[in-house]
């Protein structure tokens, strides 16, 4: 029992983190978010549950040593901070500038600029992510990332051509290409 409350604790931290590094569509990050607490919350009391049984309860049966004991609680102990870590988002995060709908694909444009914002063009790193939404799935995948801020998005026999926007002067006339 102790050892599946161990495993359970250990896939729930490990489902909380590859949810967390999903890219879902603006519209479902808030039920990605609830979820994500969800399984944390639950992975949480699985621990506290796995360690409780561990030390409180009279170890009758002499399977495991004291060993082994220590090392699966100091697992558990640092694993559950780590997992939270690894899934708490970025203090920086791309704003979602224009949500775009060419030739049935959806497109999203994310705008990534410094921080502190004091001009956006000034900063070492600026500029935009482009993804698409899965045909199936509430999920985005990485077109393309660009030096500059996008502007204008055309789509020409599966080609996706971006401009730069006139906000700031010294990327005027950039473009981009890939194909979807």
């Amino acid at each position: 029992m102790k050892t599946k409350l161990f495993t359970i604790a250990i896939i729930f931290l490990i489902l909380g983190v590859l949810i967390s590094q999903l890219k879902v569509i603006p519209s479902f990050t808030t039920i990605q978010n609830v979820l994500l607490v969800s399984v944390f919350l639950v992975a949480l009391i699985t621990a506290l549950l796995f360690l409780f049984k561990l030390w409180i309860r009279k170890h009758k049966e002499k399977k495991t040593s004291r060993t082994q004991r220590v090392v699966r609680t100091f697992i558990m102990i640092t694993a559950s901070p780590l997992a939270w870590l690894l899934a708490i988002p970025g203090l920086n995060e791309p704003e979602l500038v224009n949500e775009l709908s060419l030739a049935n694909q959806t497109i999203y444009i994310y705008h990534k600029s410094c921080f502190p914002p004091d001009n956006a063009c000034e900063c070492d790193y600026y500029g935009s992510s482009i993804y698409t939404k899965n045909q199936y799935l509430p999920v985005m995948h990485l077109v393309l990332e660009t030096d500059f801020y996008v502007g204008s998005v055309q789509l020409n026999n599966g080609e996706l051509i971006v401009k730069a926007s006139d906000s700031c002067s010294k990327d005027l006339g950039k473009t981009k290409k890939t194909n979807l």
